[in-house]
């Protein structure tokens, strides 16, 4: 991929009017490129389709497929080192301080969709699912681990037939392999996706099991195997997709799971509550 960046920034100043908004696009963003269509990229450039099909072809490549993989495989293969060098790259100009407010714009517009109708209700079928579950097994692999943690010790508090699963040395199968019928697997994974936390997932829908995912597209190997999903937005100037808009969806569905159980969650967190006071778990300087 910095190859193709590098060439695409040679040849520039010698691209008409409209190639060089297609090509601008491309640099200014590489890593929309891997998660846009091309209709979605030209919309971004201002221009038509067939101009972006024209830039793919003006590098060689057949298709604009085949110049969108190079973005895929940069992203998806794992290579987080060219998204490193993307991000020195971009921040030559802005400096740190533009850094943190492109960071900050990306993570308001991962937030944006919070706002409709359709993410809503996403949300609360996820949530109705483990509210009614006889037992959830939460998945997740990677740097989703530590966002489920935190999902699960919340959540556990208002839904205490939850498990956070692949702890302890467990791997995700060993983890989801007592599911029953019924049960619900929350797996969470996004691109690119942690195989254990798909093979978990495959293992416990083809046992029965009902999968709610969060995850951040409809093409995520995840999404065939879904009952319930949401979708959010990771994309950011960092080498490593955002996790703003996966943790405000998880503190959603704990909160959307507590207000599903009722009474039943006031119960539980009051009783969850008075364990931390009994073992005095909270520091105070009182007395």
């Amino acid at each position: 991929m910095e190859q193709l960046l590098d060439s695409l920034t040679e040849a520039l100043p010698k691209l008409s009017a409209s190639m060089r908004r297609a090509a601008a696009a491309v640099l200014d963003n590489p890593g929309a490129v891997a998660v846009t269509s091309m209709r979605g990229m030209a919309e971004q450039a201002a221009v038509s389709p067939p101009t972006m099909l024209r830039l793919a072809r003006r590098f060689g490549f057949g298709n604009y497929e085949d110049f969108r993989d190079v973005f895929k495989e940069s992203l998806a293969g794992g290579r987080y080192r060219d998204r490193a060098t993307d991000l020195r790259r971009n921040t030559r100009d802005g400096g740190i301080a533009g850094l943190v407010t492109d960071t900050a714009d990306a993570g308001i517009a991962g937030l944006e969709q919070f706002h409709e109708t359709w993410f809503a209700r996403n949300v609360e079928k996820v949530a109705a699912l483990i509210a009614s579950a006889p037992k959830t097994f939460v998945v997740a692999s990677g740097a989703t681990f530590g966002p489920a943690a935190t999902f699960h010790y919340v959540c556990r508090m208002a839904q205490p037939a939850i498990e956070l699963v692949n702890i302890a040395g467990q791997n995700a199968i060993d983890g989801v392999a007592p599911v029953s019928a019924g049960d619900v697997v929350f797996a969470i994974s996004t691109l690119p996706y942690a195989r254990p936390t798909v093979e978990a997932a495959e293992f416990a829908h083809a046992h029965g099991a009902r999968v709610a995912i969060l995850t951040d597209r409809p093409s995520s190997p995840l999404a065939r195997l879904a009952e319930a999903a949401i979708f959010i937005e990771t994309r950011n100037p960092h080498y490593f997709p955002s996790k703003i808009s996966l943790n405000a969806a998880l503190e959603a569905v704990s909160a959307a799971v507590a207000v599903a159980r009722g009474d039943a969650a006031i119960a539980s967190i009051a009783r969850f509550e008075a364990a931390l006071k009994h073992a005095n778990f909270y520091w105070s300087d009182a007395g």
